[in-house]
Protein backbone atom coordinates (compact mmCIF):
# COMPACT_ATOMS: atom_id res chain seq x y z
CA UNK A 1 0.00 0.00 0.00
CA UNK A 2 1.37 3.44 -0.95
CA UNK A 3 2.53 5.73 1.87
CA UNK A 4 0.04 8.40 0.80
CA UNK A 5 -2.81 5.91 1.05
CA UNK A 6 -1.67 4.88 4.53
CA UNK A 7 -1.63 8.56 5.56
CA UNK A 8 -5.15 9.05 4.25
CA UNK A 9 -6.43 5.97 6.01
CA UNK A 10 -4.73 7.07 9.24
CA UNK A 11 -6.25 10.55 9.15
CA UNK A 12 -9.72 9.20 8.46
CA UNK A 13 -9.39 6.55 11.18
CA UNK A 14 -8.20 9.21 13.63
CA UNK A 15 -11.22 11.38 12.81
CA UNK A 16 -13.52 8.43 13.51
CA UNK A 17 -11.65 7.77 16.77
CA UNK A 18 -12.07 11.38 17.91
CA UNK A 19 -15.79 11.23 17.11
CA UNK A 20 -16.11 8.04 19.16
CA UNK A 21 -14.17 9.78 21.95
CA UNK A 22 -16.76 12.56 21.92
CA UNK A 23 -19.52 9.97 22.25
CA UNK A 24 -17.78 8.27 25.18
CA UNK A 25 -17.19 11.62 26.89
CA UNK A 26 -20.87 12.53 26.63
CA UNK A 27 -22.29 9.20 27.80
CA UNK A 28 -22.01 10.23 31.46
CA UNK A 29 -24.15 13.34 30.81
CA UNK A 30 -26.67 11.74 28.47
CA UNK A 31 -29.54 12.44 30.90
CA UNK A 32 -29.05 16.18 30.53
CA UNK A 33 -31.18 17.87 27.87
CA UNK A 34 -28.37 19.87 26.29
CA UNK A 35 -26.01 16.87 26.19
CA UNK A 36 -28.20 14.75 23.95
CA UNK A 37 -27.86 16.95 20.82
CA UNK A 38 -24.06 16.90 21.22
CA UNK A 39 -24.22 13.14 21.62
CA UNK A 40 -26.03 13.13 18.27
CA UNK A 41 -23.26 15.30 16.82
CA UNK A 42 -20.68 12.73 17.86
CA UNK A 43 -22.72 9.82 16.48
CA UNK A 44 -23.47 11.53 13.14
CA UNK A 45 -19.80 12.53 12.77
CA UNK A 46 -18.61 8.99 13.45
CA UNK A 47 -21.05 7.51 10.92
CA UNK A 48 -20.23 10.19 8.34
CA UNK A 49 -16.49 9.56 8.76
CA UNK A 50 -16.92 5.82 8.19
CA UNK A 51 -19.04 6.48 5.08
CA UNK A 52 -16.39 8.88 3.83
CA UNK A 53 -13.83 6.14 4.25
CA UNK A 54 -15.96 3.89 2.03
CA UNK A 55 -16.78 6.33 -0.75
CA UNK A 56 -13.65 8.50 -0.96
CA UNK A 57 -11.25 7.57 -3.77
CA UNK A 58 -8.49 6.31 -1.48
CA UNK A 59 -7.27 3.58 -3.82
CA UNK A 60 -8.51 2.56 -7.25
CA UNK A 61 -11.06 1.10 -7.22
CA UNK A 62 -12.65 2.98 -4.27
CA UNK A 63 -13.34 1.24 -0.97
CA UNK A 64 -17.10 1.13 -1.51
CA UNK A 65 -16.67 -0.97 -4.67
CA UNK A 66 -14.15 -3.23 -2.96
CA UNK A 67 -16.23 -3.76 0.20
CA UNK A 68 -19.84 -3.56 -0.94
CA UNK A 69 -19.72 -3.83 -4.69
CA UNK A 70 -21.23 -0.35 -5.08
CA UNK A 71 -19.87 1.42 -8.11
CA UNK A 72 -20.26 5.04 -7.00
CA UNK A 73 -19.47 8.23 -8.81
CA UNK A 74 -16.23 10.00 -7.92
CA UNK A 75 -18.21 12.85 -6.37
CA UNK A 76 -19.99 10.56 -3.88
CA UNK A 77 -17.75 11.81 -1.05
CA UNK A 78 -19.10 15.33 -1.68
CA UNK A 79 -22.67 14.11 -1.20
CA UNK A 80 -21.78 12.18 1.96
CA UNK A 81 -19.72 15.02 3.40
CA UNK A 82 -22.35 17.68 2.72
CA UNK A 83 -25.18 15.56 4.12
CA UNK A 84 -23.17 14.78 7.25
CA UNK A 85 -22.39 18.49 7.70
CA UNK A 86 -26.10 19.35 7.43
CA UNK A 87 -27.07 16.78 10.08
CA UNK A 88 -24.18 17.64 12.41
CA UNK A 89 -24.80 21.38 12.08
CA UNK A 90 -28.51 20.98 12.80
CA UNK A 91 -27.88 18.91 15.92
CA UNK A 92 -25.34 21.46 17.15
CA UNK A 93 -27.91 24.24 16.67
CA UNK A 94 -30.32 22.34 18.95
CA UNK A 95 -27.56 22.11 21.54
CA UNK A 96 -26.84 25.85 21.25
CA UNK A 97 -30.51 26.75 21.78
CA UNK A 98 -30.79 24.53 24.85
CA UNK A 99 -27.42 25.64 26.20
CA UNK A 100 -28.45 29.31 26.07
CA UNK A 101 -31.85 28.60 27.64
CA UNK A 102 -34.14 29.42 24.74
CA UNK A 103 -37.83 28.89 25.40
CA UNK A 104 -39.39 25.51 24.85
CA UNK A 105 -41.50 26.76 21.96
CA UNK A 106 -38.48 28.23 20.16
CA UNK A 107 -36.52 25.03 20.70
CA UNK A 108 -39.39 22.89 19.40
CA UNK A 109 -39.77 25.01 16.26
CA UNK A 110 -36.02 24.86 15.65
CA UNK A 111 -36.02 21.10 16.18
CA UNK A 112 -38.78 20.78 13.57
CA UNK A 113 -36.83 22.83 11.06
CA UNK A 114 -33.63 20.86 11.71
CA UNK A 115 -35.44 17.53 11.41
CA UNK A 116 -37.05 18.55 8.14
CA UNK A 117 -33.83 19.83 6.62
CA UNK A 118 -31.85 16.78 7.78
CA UNK A 119 -34.39 14.26 6.46
CA UNK A 120 -34.58 16.17 3.19
CA UNK A 121 -30.79 16.13 2.89
CA UNK A 122 -30.69 12.36 3.52
CA UNK A 123 -33.39 11.79 0.86
CA UNK A 124 -31.56 13.98 -1.64
CA UNK A 125 -28.27 12.23 -0.86
CA UNK A 126 -29.88 8.84 -1.52
CA UNK A 127 -31.00 10.03 -4.95
CA UNK A 128 -27.69 11.72 -5.73
CA UNK A 129 -25.62 8.64 -4.86
CA UNK A 130 -27.64 6.54 -7.28
CA UNK A 131 -28.00 9.11 -10.05
CA UNK A 132 -25.93 12.31 -9.58
CA UNK A 133 -27.62 15.39 -11.01
CA UNK A 134 -27.19 19.11 -10.88
CA UNK A 135 -30.53 19.68 -9.16
CA UNK A 136 -29.63 17.26 -6.38
CA UNK A 137 -26.37 19.08 -5.67
CA UNK A 138 -28.20 22.43 -5.74
CA UNK A 139 -30.76 21.21 -3.21
CA UNK A 140 -27.99 19.89 -0.95
CA UNK A 141 -26.30 23.28 -1.21
CA UNK A 142 -29.52 25.04 -0.17
CA UNK A 143 -29.85 22.72 2.86
CA UNK A 144 -26.19 23.33 3.72
CA UNK A 145 -26.63 27.13 3.53
CA UNK A 146 -29.79 27.02 5.66
CA UNK A 147 -28.04 25.02 8.37
CA UNK A 148 -25.08 27.38 8.10
CA UNK A 149 -27.42 30.31 8.81
CA UNK A 150 -28.81 28.51 11.89
CA UNK A 151 -25.29 27.72 13.09
CA UNK A 152 -24.42 31.42 12.78
CA UNK A 153 -27.37 32.26 15.05
CA UNK A 154 -26.24 29.59 17.52
CA UNK A 155 -22.69 30.95 17.56
CA UNK A 156 -24.01 34.45 18.27
CA UNK A 157 -26.16 33.16 21.14
CA UNK A 158 -23.24 31.30 22.69
CA UNK A 159 -20.88 34.25 22.48
CA UNK A 160 -23.53 36.58 23.86
CA UNK A 161 -23.82 34.48 27.03
CA UNK A 162 -20.22 35.42 27.78
CA UNK A 163 -19.76 38.86 26.23
CA UNK A 164 -23.18 40.33 26.91
CA UNK A 165 -24.43 38.42 29.93
CA UNK A 166 -21.11 37.54 31.61
CA UNK A 167 -22.59 34.12 32.43
CA UNK A 168 -19.65 31.92 31.41
CA UNK A 169 -15.93 32.35 30.64
CA UNK A 170 -15.39 33.38 27.01
CA UNK A 171 -13.24 30.34 26.23
CA UNK A 172 -16.15 27.95 26.79
CA UNK A 173 -18.51 29.29 24.05
CA UNK A 174 -15.52 30.03 21.78
CA UNK A 175 -14.39 26.39 21.81
CA UNK A 176 -17.94 25.12 21.26
CA UNK A 177 -18.54 27.60 18.44
CA UNK A 178 -15.18 26.93 16.80
CA UNK A 179 -15.89 23.19 16.87
CA UNK A 180 -19.22 23.71 15.11
CA UNK A 181 -17.73 26.02 12.49
CA UNK A 182 -14.89 23.61 11.68
CA UNK A 183 -17.28 20.63 11.44
CA UNK A 184 -19.59 22.57 9.14
CA UNK A 185 -16.78 24.01 7.00
CA UNK A 186 -14.93 20.70 6.50
CA UNK A 187 -16.97 19.62 3.48
CA UNK A 188 -16.79 23.04 1.83
CA UNK A 189 -13.01 23.37 2.30
CA UNK A 190 -12.41 19.87 0.96
CA UNK A 191 -14.48 20.63 -2.13
CA UNK A 192 -12.82 24.00 -2.58
CA UNK A 193 -9.34 22.45 -2.72
CA UNK A 194 -10.60 19.19 -4.27
CA UNK A 195 -8.86 17.20 -1.55
CA UNK A 196 -11.19 14.64 0.10
CA UNK A 197 -8.65 14.03 2.86
CA UNK A 198 -9.25 17.54 4.22
CA UNK A 199 -12.74 16.51 5.33
CA UNK A 200 -11.67 13.92 7.98
CA UNK A 201 -8.74 16.14 8.98
CA UNK A 202 -11.05 19.07 9.78
CA UNK A 203 -13.59 16.70 11.32
CA UNK A 204 -11.01 15.52 13.86
CA UNK A 205 -10.16 19.15 14.70
CA UNK A 206 -13.82 20.12 15.14
CA UNK A 207 -14.65 17.12 17.31
CA UNK A 208 -11.48 17.69 19.30
CA UNK A 209 -12.49 21.27 20.11
CA UNK A 210 -15.89 20.11 21.36
CA UNK A 211 -14.28 17.37 23.48
CA UNK A 212 -11.91 19.90 25.07
CA UNK A 213 -14.83 22.22 25.89
CA UNK A 214 -16.88 19.40 27.44
CA UNK A 215 -13.96 18.12 29.53
CA UNK A 216 -12.58 21.52 30.50
CA UNK A 217 -15.79 23.45 31.30
CA UNK A 218 -19.15 22.72 33.03
CA UNK A 219 -21.02 22.74 29.72
CA UNK A 220 -23.95 20.70 31.03
CA UNK A 221 -24.34 22.35 34.42
CA UNK A 222 -27.09 24.96 34.91
CA UNK A 223 -27.71 26.64 31.52
CA UNK A 224 -26.10 30.08 31.26
CA UNK A 225 -29.47 31.76 30.86
CA UNK A 226 -30.64 30.27 34.15
CA UNK A 227 -27.35 31.29 35.76
CA UNK A 228 -27.91 34.86 34.62
CA UNK A 229 -31.52 34.95 35.80
CA UNK A 230 -30.53 33.44 39.13
CA UNK A 231 -27.77 35.99 39.53
CA UNK A 232 -29.99 38.91 38.54
CA UNK A 233 -32.80 37.89 40.88
CA UNK A 234 -30.78 36.70 43.85
CA UNK A 235 -27.25 38.06 43.81
CA UNK A 236 -28.28 41.52 42.62
CA UNK A 237 -30.83 41.75 45.43
CA UNK A 238 -28.35 40.81 48.15
CA UNK A 239 -27.44 43.52 50.64
CA UNK A 240 -23.94 42.04 50.79
CA UNK A 241 -21.37 42.85 48.14
CA UNK A 242 -20.57 39.86 45.90
CA UNK A 243 -17.39 39.70 43.83
CA UNK A 244 -16.62 36.99 41.27
CA UNK A 245 -12.93 36.44 40.52
CA UNK A 246 -11.09 33.87 38.43
CA UNK A 247 -8.27 31.68 39.70
CA UNK A 248 -5.75 34.46 39.04
CA UNK A 249 -7.70 36.93 41.15
CA UNK A 250 -9.03 38.97 38.19
CA UNK A 251 -12.47 40.43 38.81
CA UNK A 252 -15.12 39.04 36.44
CA UNK A 253 -18.34 40.29 38.00
CA UNK A 254 -19.78 42.21 40.95
CA UNK A 255 -23.29 43.02 42.11
CA UNK A 256 -24.79 46.49 42.74
CA UNK A 257 -24.19 46.22 46.49
CA UNK A 258 -20.46 45.76 45.83
CA UNK A 259 -20.47 48.80 43.55
CA UNK A 260 -21.94 50.87 46.39
CA UNK A 261 -19.59 49.48 49.03
CA UNK A 262 -16.43 50.15 47.04
CA UNK A 263 -17.75 53.22 45.18
CA UNK A 264 -16.83 51.81 41.77
CA UNK A 265 -18.70 51.09 38.58
CA UNK A 266 -18.94 47.59 37.19
CA UNK A 267 -17.40 48.62 33.86
CA UNK A 268 -14.30 50.12 35.49
CA UNK A 269 -13.76 47.22 37.91
CA UNK A 270 -13.99 44.27 35.51
CA UNK A 271 -10.72 42.50 34.68
CA UNK A 272 -8.94 44.43 37.46
CA UNK A 273 -7.18 42.57 40.30
CA UNK A 274 -9.58 42.02 43.17
CA UNK A 275 -6.94 43.37 45.57
CA UNK A 276 -7.35 46.81 43.97
CA UNK A 277 -10.72 47.21 45.73
CA UNK A 278 -9.31 46.69 49.23
CA UNK A 279 -6.90 48.91 51.20
CA UNK A 280 -5.17 45.78 52.53
CA UNK A 281 -4.11 42.66 50.61
CA UNK A 282 -6.94 40.16 50.16
CA UNK A 283 -6.08 36.81 48.54
CA UNK A 284 -9.30 34.88 47.68
CA UNK A 285 -7.45 31.55 47.55
CA UNK A 286 -5.97 31.92 51.02
CA UNK A 287 -9.22 33.30 52.39
CA UNK A 288 -11.19 30.33 51.01
CA UNK A 289 -8.65 27.93 52.47
CA UNK A 290 -8.75 29.50 55.95
CA UNK A 291 -12.54 29.46 56.15
CA UNK A 292 -12.45 32.39 58.60
CA UNK A 293 -13.85 35.83 57.76
CA UNK A 294 -11.40 38.69 57.37
CA UNK A 295 -12.16 42.11 58.85
CA UNK A 296 -11.28 44.95 56.45
CA UNK A 297 -11.82 48.65 57.13
CA UNK A 298 -12.32 50.84 54.07
CA UNK A 299 -11.14 54.41 53.72
CA UNK A 300 -14.62 55.81 54.52
CA UNK A 301 -14.72 53.96 57.85
CA UNK A 302 -16.91 51.09 56.65
CA UNK A 303 -15.95 47.77 58.21
CA UNK A 304 -16.39 44.66 56.05
CA UNK A 305 -16.40 41.00 56.95
CA UNK A 306 -14.91 39.30 53.87
CA UNK A 307 -15.32 35.59 53.11
CA UNK A 308 -14.45 33.58 50.00
CA UNK A 309 -15.69 30.31 48.56
CA UNK A 310 -14.29 28.43 45.55
CA UNK A 311 -16.52 28.23 42.48
CA UNK A 312 -16.56 24.62 41.26
CA UNK A 313 -18.67 22.42 39.04
CA UNK A 314 -20.07 18.94 39.61
CA UNK A 315 -16.63 17.44 39.06
CA UNK A 316 -14.96 19.69 41.64
CA UNK A 317 -13.09 21.63 38.97
CA UNK A 318 -12.23 25.12 40.22
CA UNK A 319 -13.10 28.14 38.08
CA UNK A 320 -12.46 30.95 40.53
CA UNK A 321 -13.84 32.40 43.75
CA UNK A 322 -16.99 34.04 45.06
CA UNK A 323 -16.03 36.73 47.56
CA UNK A 324 -18.78 38.00 49.86
CA UNK A 325 -18.37 41.35 51.61
CA UNK A 326 -20.73 42.02 54.53
CA UNK A 327 -20.99 45.48 56.03
CA UNK A 328 -20.45 44.93 59.77
CA UNK A 329 -19.89 48.57 60.71
CA UNK A 330 -22.93 48.55 63.02
CA UNK A 331 -21.82 45.24 64.50
CA UNK A 332 -18.35 46.63 65.18
CA UNK A 333 -19.87 49.71 66.79
CA UNK A 334 -22.05 47.50 69.00
CA UNK A 335 -18.99 45.52 70.01
CA UNK A 336 -17.20 48.73 70.94
CA UNK A 337 -20.23 49.94 72.88
CA UNK A 338 -20.48 46.68 74.79
CA UNK A 339 -16.76 46.75 75.55
CA UNK A 340 -16.98 50.30 76.87
CA UNK A 341 -19.98 49.50 79.05
CA UNK A 342 -18.27 46.42 80.47
CA UNK A 343 -15.09 48.36 81.22
CA UNK A 344 -17.08 51.09 82.95
CA UNK A 345 -18.98 48.54 85.02
CA UNK A 346 -15.79 46.77 86.07
CA UNK A 347 -14.19 50.06 87.12
CA UNK A 348 -17.22 51.10 89.17
CA UNK A 349 -17.51 47.73 90.89
CA UNK A 350 -13.78 47.65 91.60
CA UNK A 351 -13.83 51.18 93.04
CA UNK A 352 -16.88 50.59 95.23
CA UNK A 353 -15.65 47.26 96.54
CA UNK A 354 -12.26 48.81 97.25
CA UNK A 355 -14.02 51.47 99.32
CA UNK A 356 -15.92 48.78 101.22
CA UNK A 357 -12.67 46.91 101.84
CA UNK A 358 -11.02 50.07 103.16
CA UNK A 359 -13.88 50.76 105.54
CA UNK A 360 -13.86 47.17 106.73
CA UNK A 361 -10.10 47.26 107.32
CA UNK A 362 -10.43 50.57 109.18
CA UNK A 363 -13.15 49.17 111.43
CA UNK A 364 -11.12 46.00 112.06
CA UNK A 365 -8.17 48.07 113.19
CA UNK A 366 -10.34 50.08 115.65
CA UNK A 367 -13.52 48.06 116.28
CA UNK A 368 -16.48 49.62 118.01
CA UNK A 369 -19.96 48.30 118.77
CA UNK A 370 -21.71 51.36 117.38
CA UNK A 371 -19.77 51.36 114.13
CA UNK A 372 -20.53 47.71 113.24
CA UNK A 373 -24.21 48.27 112.48
CA UNK A 374 -23.48 51.38 110.43
CA UNK A 375 -20.75 49.57 108.51
CA UNK A 376 -23.07 46.65 107.77
CA UNK A 377 -25.73 49.07 106.52
CA UNK A 378 -23.24 50.82 104.23
CA UNK A 379 -21.98 47.48 102.87
CA UNK A 380 -25.53 46.33 102.25
CA UNK A 381 -26.44 49.64 100.60
CA UNK A 382 -23.40 49.62 98.32
CA UNK A 383 -23.92 45.94 97.43
CA UNK A 384 -27.57 46.59 96.54
CA UNK A 385 -26.55 49.62 94.54
CA UNK A 386 -23.95 47.63 92.61
CA UNK A 387 -26.37 44.76 92.02
CA UNK A 388 -28.93 47.18 90.57
CA UNK A 389 -26.24 48.81 88.47
CA UNK A 390 -25.05 45.46 87.08
CA UNK A 391 -28.62 44.39 86.28
CA UNK A 392 -29.36 47.66 84.46
CA UNK A 393 -26.09 47.49 82.53
CA UNK A 394 -26.70 43.90 81.46
CA UNK A 395 -30.19 44.85 80.29
CA UNK A 396 -28.78 47.61 78.07
CA UNK A 397 -26.02 45.32 76.81
CA UNK A 398 -28.54 42.64 75.82
CA UNK A 399 -30.64 45.17 73.93
CA UNK A 400 -27.59 46.48 72.04
CA UNK A 401 -26.22 42.98 71.34
CA UNK A 402 -29.55 41.92 69.84
CA UNK A 403 -29.15 44.62 67.23
CA UNK A 404 -31.69 46.94 68.76
CA UNK A 405 -30.15 49.94 67.02
CA UNK A 406 -31.80 50.01 63.62
CA UNK A 407 -32.10 52.43 60.71
CA UNK A 408 -34.40 55.38 61.25
CA UNK A 409 -37.85 54.25 62.22
CA UNK A 410 -41.07 55.53 63.70
CA UNK A 411 -41.26 54.57 67.37
CA UNK A 412 -44.30 54.89 69.63
CA UNK A 413 -43.11 56.25 73.01
CA UNK A 414 -46.35 56.11 75.00
CA UNK A 415 -46.69 52.29 75.22
CA UNK A 416 -43.06 51.94 76.34
CA UNK A 417 -43.42 54.61 79.04
CA UNK A 418 -46.72 53.23 80.31
CA UNK A 419 -45.34 49.72 80.62
CA UNK A 420 -42.29 51.04 82.42
CA UNK A 421 -44.44 53.08 84.81
CA UNK A 422 -46.60 50.09 85.67
CA UNK A 423 -43.55 47.99 86.50
CA UNK A 424 -41.90 50.63 88.73
CA UNK A 425 -44.78 52.51 90.42
CA UNK A 426 -45.71 51.48 93.98
CA UNK A 427 -48.69 52.41 96.12
CA UNK A 428 -46.82 54.46 98.79
CA UNK A 429 -44.45 55.92 96.19
CA UNK A 430 -44.78 59.19 94.28
CA UNK A 431 -47.38 59.69 91.60
CA UNK A 432 -46.07 59.19 88.04
CA UNK A 433 -47.75 61.47 85.49
CA UNK A 434 -47.30 60.85 81.73
CA UNK A 435 -47.60 63.63 79.16
CA UNK A 436 -46.56 61.81 76.01
CA UNK A 437 -48.49 62.10 72.70
CA UNK A 438 -49.52 58.95 70.88
CA UNK A 439 -47.82 59.86 67.60
CA UNK A 440 -44.60 57.93 66.89
CA UNK A 441 -41.28 59.76 66.60
CA UNK A 442 -38.14 59.30 64.52
CA UNK A 443 -35.30 57.62 66.40
CA UNK A 444 -32.74 54.85 65.96
CA UNK A 445 -33.65 52.85 69.06
CA UNK A 446 -36.27 50.16 69.43
CA UNK A 447 -38.75 49.77 72.29
CA UNK A 448 -36.58 47.19 74.09
CA UNK A 449 -33.51 49.41 74.13
CA UNK A 450 -35.53 52.51 75.02
CA UNK A 451 -37.07 50.73 78.01
CA UNK A 452 -33.63 49.61 79.21
CA UNK A 453 -32.28 53.16 78.90
CA UNK A 454 -35.18 54.83 80.71
CA UNK A 455 -35.59 52.32 83.53
CA UNK A 456 -32.68 53.47 85.74
CA UNK A 457 -33.63 57.13 85.15
CA UNK A 458 -37.24 56.57 86.21
CA UNK A 459 -36.23 54.40 89.18
CA UNK A 460 -33.86 57.13 90.38
CA UNK A 461 -36.61 59.74 90.04
CA UNK A 462 -39.12 57.62 91.98
CA UNK A 463 -36.56 56.85 94.69
CA UNK A 464 -35.81 60.56 95.32
CA UNK A 465 -39.13 62.30 94.56
CA UNK A 466 -41.33 63.47 97.39
CA UNK A 467 -44.77 63.35 95.79
CA UNK A 468 -44.66 63.51 91.99
CA UNK A 469 -42.71 62.38 88.90
CA UNK A 470 -43.56 63.72 85.45
CA UNK A 471 -42.63 62.20 82.08
CA UNK A 472 -42.91 64.42 79.01
CA UNK A 473 -41.78 64.24 75.39
CA UNK A 474 -40.16 66.93 73.31
CA UNK A 475 -40.70 65.84 69.68
CA UNK A 476 -38.28 68.40 68.27
CA UNK A 477 -35.27 66.75 69.95
CA UNK A 478 -36.54 64.18 70.22
CA UNK A 479 -36.01 64.03 73.98
CA UNK A 480 -37.78 62.52 76.97
CA UNK A 481 -37.82 64.70 80.09
CA UNK A 482 -38.31 63.10 83.52
CA UNK A 483 -38.75 65.61 86.37
CA UNK A 484 -39.32 65.07 90.09
CA UNK A 485 -39.72 67.21 93.21
CA UNK A 486 -36.75 65.88 95.21
CA UNK A 487 -35.44 68.24 97.91
CA UNK A 488 -32.88 70.83 96.91
CA UNK A 489 -29.34 69.75 97.79
CA UNK A 490 -29.90 66.00 97.40
CA UNK A 491 -27.61 66.02 94.41
CA UNK A 492 -24.65 67.86 95.98
CA UNK A 493 -21.21 66.64 97.02
CA UNK A 494 -20.78 62.94 97.76
CA UNK A 495 -24.51 62.55 97.47
CA UNK A 496 -24.35 63.90 93.88
CA UNK A 497 -21.95 61.16 92.86
CA UNK A 498 -24.15 58.52 94.46
CA UNK A 499 -27.30 59.96 92.87
CA UNK A 500 -25.68 60.20 89.48
CA UNK A 501 -24.35 56.63 89.45
CA UNK A 502 -27.64 54.96 88.36
CA UNK A 503 -27.69 57.36 85.39
CA UNK A 504 -24.05 56.85 84.42
CA UNK A 505 -24.61 53.72 82.34
CA UNK A 506 -27.58 55.29 80.53
CA UNK A 507 -25.52 58.42 79.82
CA UNK A 508 -22.59 56.36 78.53
CA UNK A 509 -24.80 54.15 76.34
CA UNK A 510 -26.63 57.16 74.90
CA UNK A 511 -23.36 58.87 74.01
CA UNK A 512 -22.23 55.75 72.18
CA UNK A 513 -25.54 55.56 70.31
CA UNK A 514 -25.50 59.22 69.27
CA UNK A 515 -27.74 60.67 71.99
CA UNK A 516 -27.00 62.25 75.36
CA UNK A 517 -28.28 62.70 78.89
CA UNK A 518 -28.29 65.81 81.04
CA UNK A 519 -29.47 66.37 84.64
CA UNK A 520 -30.11 69.87 86.04
CA UNK A 521 -32.35 71.97 88.25
CA UNK A 522 -35.13 73.80 86.45
CA UNK A 523 -36.21 77.38 87.12
CA UNK A 524 -39.00 76.18 89.40
CA UNK A 525 -36.57 74.13 91.52
CA UNK A 526 -37.46 70.68 90.23
CA UNK A 527 -34.82 68.07 89.26
CA UNK A 528 -34.99 67.17 85.55
CA UNK A 529 -33.21 64.49 83.58
CA UNK A 530 -33.37 64.96 79.82
CA UNK A 531 -32.76 61.87 77.68
CA UNK A 532 -31.85 63.03 74.16
CA UNK A 533 -32.69 60.16 71.79
CA UNK A 534 -30.40 59.42 68.82
CA UNK A 535 -31.68 59.91 65.29
CA UNK A 536 -30.35 58.90 61.89
CA UNK A 537 -29.99 62.48 60.63
CA UNK A 538 -28.69 64.33 63.68
CA UNK A 539 -26.83 62.31 66.26
CA UNK A 540 -25.72 63.88 69.47
CA UNK A 541 -27.85 67.03 69.12
CA UNK A 542 -28.06 68.99 72.35
CA UNK A 543 -31.26 68.30 74.25
CA UNK A 544 -33.57 71.15 75.10
CA UNK A 545 -33.17 72.92 78.40
CA UNK A 546 -35.20 71.31 81.20
CA UNK A 547 -38.52 72.92 81.80
CA UNK A 548 -38.00 75.37 78.99
CA UNK A 549 -35.67 77.55 81.13
CA UNK A 550 -32.00 78.27 80.95
CA UNK A 551 -31.03 75.15 82.82
CA UNK A 552 -29.44 76.91 85.77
Amino acid sequence: MAPLTVLRLGITAFAALVAVGLIVTLLGDRERGSARPLLGVGLATAVGTVLHLLVADLTPPNAALAVTGWDLDATAWVVVGTTTAVIVGGLWVLFAFRYTGRSRRVTQVTAGIVAGVSLGAVAIAGVALGDPSTIAFQLLTVAYLLVGFLVTIGVFLLLWTSIGQQAVPLREPVLLSAGAIVLLAGSFVAQLFERPILLPALTSVGCGLVVVAVVRYPVFETPPAARVLGRDRVVDELADGVLIADRRGQLHDLNPAAERLFDVSRASALDEPIESLFPTPVAPGELAGDGEPLRVELADGTTLSVTADPVTDGRDRSFGYLVRCTDVTDRRQREEQLTLLSQFLVEVVRGRMAAVADETASWTAEPGDGDAAALADRIWERTTELTTLVAGTRSIERAIAEGAVTPEQRLGIRPVVRELRDSIATEPGPQIAIDVPGEPIDTTVTPTLLSSLLEPVLEDACANAVTRVEIALDTDGPAIRITDDRPVGAECGEQERDADLPLAVTRLALEQLGGQLSAKRTDDGRWAVVVGLPTADARGAAPPAPGGGDGK
